[in-house]
């Protein structure tokens, strides 16, 4: 475990995954607590795919791939930490043959965390090593304790979108796979208020949310901001029918697999990188107290 700090947050990191494990201030725990009978994940990084494939297979170049587990490889790879100071870290995923059999690509991950104030700055960090154009997905999924205060419920808090245009949500399969249709979801002040129903039937997946989610309440002061920049889709969620005591605010640089398309190369929605090409994806987590 990594554990950084600047005296206003402490973040812990777990090289497995480098996934965020700890996100608090000097009073409170604000990342959820991974509990094994509810959802034993804190915060998974998400990558070369977002969520399921269909049949957990694809294609590449004529050749069929799989089975691929629920968001791909970064959050079961081994990280190593290239660099670790007192308020900053960088892991490079850990490739395997293995890996490379299911993901046959030649690249560099990286994660970067940095806290600055009262912000966690998360950087992806992609590079193509190999010779060919390189087909990938990308997103996160970090999970917060709600209620934040103790004496309230997960009803008291809604997610805020300041910046949100007219949200459209996207439309999924029975078996939870991306189809091509969005349906209007209208917001009330561009807030949606929590209900654990509002999970029953999995995630809800939006575009035209702008690039900020507050989880907030007007009963407490204090509030968690999710701003991702340059991110097109942004999806909430906790574990389907339960009274989880947590909502996940999922900014997805790509979709999950679509029903009908199994050729990596020819979905829309994939990053692309050309050969020696790199590219970063970034969010921010902002605790106000």
């Amino acid at each position: 475990m990594v554990t950084i700090s600047n005296g206003i947050l402490t973040a812990e990191i777990d090289e497995t995954g480098a996934q965020l494990s700890r996100l608090a201030d000097r009073d409170t725990e604000y990342l959820w607590n991974a509990d094994p009978k509810i959802w034993a994940r804190h915060a998974p990084v998400l990558f070369p795919f977002v969520a399921r494939l269909p049949g957990q297979q694809y294609r590449y170049n004529g050749k069929m791939y799989g089975p691929v587990k629920n968001h791909g490889l970064a959050p079961y790879a081994d990280f190593t930490v290239e660099s670790h100071d007192t308020v900053s870290c960088t892991l490079l995923m850990d490739v395997t043959p293995e890996m490379h059999d299911l993901y046959p690509f030649d690249y560099e991950f990286r994660v970067r965390y940095v806290l600055y104030g009262n912000t966690l700055n998360i950087s992806y960090l992609v590079k193509n090593t190999g010779n060919g154009t390189m087909y990938y997905g990308i997103g996160s999924h970090p999970g917060f304790n709600v209620p934040i205060a103790q004496n309230l419920k997960f009803e008291d808090y809604s997610i805020e979108f300041p910046e949100a245009g007219d949200i459209m949500s996207r439309q999924f399969s029975p078996d939870r796979c991306a189809t091509d249709t969005d349906v209007p979801y209208p917001l009330e002040d561009n807030r949606i208020p929590l209900d654990h129903r509002l999970f029953d039937n999995d995630a809800i997946c939006m575009r035209n949310t702008g690039h900020l989610a507050v989880i907030r309440t007007d009963k407490d002061s204090r509030r968690i901001e999710v701003r991702y920049p340059d991110t097109p889709w942004c999806a909430i969620w906790h574990k389907p029918q339960t009274d989880a005591p947590y909502v996940c605010i999922e900014p997805w640089f790509t979709l999950p697999g679509k029903q009908g398309i199994n050729d990596i190369a020819e979905r829309d929605d994939f990053q692309r990188l050309a050969p020696s090409q790199s590219a970063e994806h970034r969010l921010s987590i902002t605790i106000v107290s």
